[in-house]
């Protein structure tokens, strides 16, 4: 599964890009495999799911990371 999201549903905080699944349009419990964050200009980067974010057992978010590895986007699951 692929999604795709505009540039402007991502911050950058401290050097990291994080946005929230509902802003980004991800329904309760989805999680693709590959998120693109395209520009104006159709532009962008590449995410892979990685690890998830667990606290007090509870799904906190999930780490997508780009295919060097390089840049990480956390997905809030809010």
């Amino acid at each position: 599964m692929f999604h795709t999201v505009n540039k402007s549903h991502v911050q950058l905080i401290d050097n990291n890009l994080v946005c929230e699944a509902s802003e980004i349009g991800l329904r309760p419990g989805e999680w693709p495999e590959f998120i693109g964050i395209l520009d104006d200009e159709n532009e962008g980067f590449l995410f892979r799911k990685g690890s998830p974010d667990v606290l007090d057992g509870e799904l906190h978010a999930f780490r997508y990371r780009s295919r060097v590895g390089n840049h990480e986007l956390l997905v809030i699951n809010d």
